[in-house]
Parts: structure tokens; sequence; C-alpha cells
């Protein structure tokens, strides 16, 4: 039941944006969870109100192939924020979703966000022409 209600969750809060790209945000949110469990932190709460955010963010980067970070965090209402250009999208989104945590998590000051004291995420992704995936997560 726990697995239908979050779908149903994402699926009416992001109706802008395609089922794919609603999948892959779902397997990476869902992914970041399980390992937080796995390592003995709490799970996160899906912060709806920075997912535009996000998603604005990762069209920016994508549309200027430029990784980049926000300057201030605090006037997009975050604490932190991890960002990644990813190439994998000739796979299952499941597998899209466990490649973006694994390319975070080999990367120290990433991984030392994911496993922070935060306790609500937001994710949003926008993939290119190209089938480029350009992610933001932003920490509460």
């Amino acid at each position: 039941m726990k697995t239908i209600l979050l779908f149903f969750v994402f699926l009416f809060q992001f109706p802008s944006f395609s089922q794919d790209t609603l999948n892959i945000e779902k397997e990476i949110f869902y992914n970041i969870n399980n390992y937080r469990v796995k390592i003995g932190k709490s799970k996160f709460t899906y912060n709806n109100s920075l997912v535009n955010g996000c998603r604005s963010h990762s069209t920016f980067m994508g549309k200027n192939n430029n990784l980049v970070h926000v300057k201030d965090l605090m006037n997009v209402g975050a604490s932190a924020e991890i960002i990644q250009l990813n190439y994998t999208l000739d796979r299952s989104n499941s597998e899209i979703g466990l490649d973006v945590l694994k390319t975070f998590i080999n990367s120290p000051p990433h991984k030392k966000v994911i496993e922070g004291n935060y306790t609500k995420i937001s994710v949003g992704v926008y993939v290119t022409n190209d089938d480029d995936l350009w992610v933001t997560i932003r920490f509460i």
C-alpha cells in the first residue's frame, strides 16, 4: 500500500512533467531513502515546496550544458544541494535511480550531504534531447 501511495503522490504533485521524468525522480528519492535506512539513518520526507526550483535548476544546467550550484541556497529555501550530470538513460528507471545514488555516494562531499542530518529533500531532473540527465536535489 505504501508503494502505491508514494506513486500516487508523485503522479499528482508534478503534472507538468512526463511519466518517465516523474518515475526517475521517484526512483532517485526511493534509492536515497533505502541507502539511508541501510546505514541506520532515518528516511527523508519529500518536500513538494522545493521541487519546482530543483527542476528549474536542472533545466537551466541542461540547457546551458553547465553543471553549477546555486550561489545562495537560503534564497531557494534549502540548506544543502547536490547536483549531477548522468549519462545512463539507456537503462530502466530503477537502474537510473540506483546509478544516480552510486555516483553521489562515490563522491565524499555528496555522500556527506546524503548522510547528513537533514529531514526533507526535493528532487528535480531534466532530460536533454541527447538523453543527458541533469539532477538537482535540495535538502532541508
